[in-house]
């Protein structure tokens, strides 16, 4: 019950954050232009598949995608919702560093 109640607990400083409160006002301004979260999961999608991209025309992918989302990264709310999730994403892992370095899970390696 300790755990939980410290989990609860933790869960609502996190939400009173001022970075959290700032990814969700964000969040919220993306939701007022129809079809723009769609654009912005689609640009993490493609930016995430190329660092897992083997083919030898990575360059070619690369400068395509540049081309087709020129700009796109620059756009003030695109650029402060990116901002705001990127800062929530790095306290995710700080949380889960945290409990990892404190966790000592003995897993053999082969």
């Amino acid at each position: 019950m300790e755990i939980k109640q410290a989990l609860e607990e933790f869960l609502n400083v996190l939400k009173e954050s001022e970075a959290y409160k700032d990814y969700e006002y964000q969040k919220a301004r993306v939701k007022r232009y129809p079809g723009l979260a769609e654009r912005i999961n689609e640009f993490r999608k493609r930016r995430f598949e190329f660092q897992h991209y083997e083919g030898d025309d990575l360059f070619e992918k690369i400068d395509e995608f540049e081309t087709e989302y020129k700009n796109f990264e620059e756009e003030p709310i695109v650029r402060d919702y990116l901002a705001a999730e990127l800062e929530i994403c790095r306290r995710i892992q700080e949380i889960n560093a945290a409990i990892s370095d404190i966790v000592d899970i003995d897993i053999e390696q082969s």
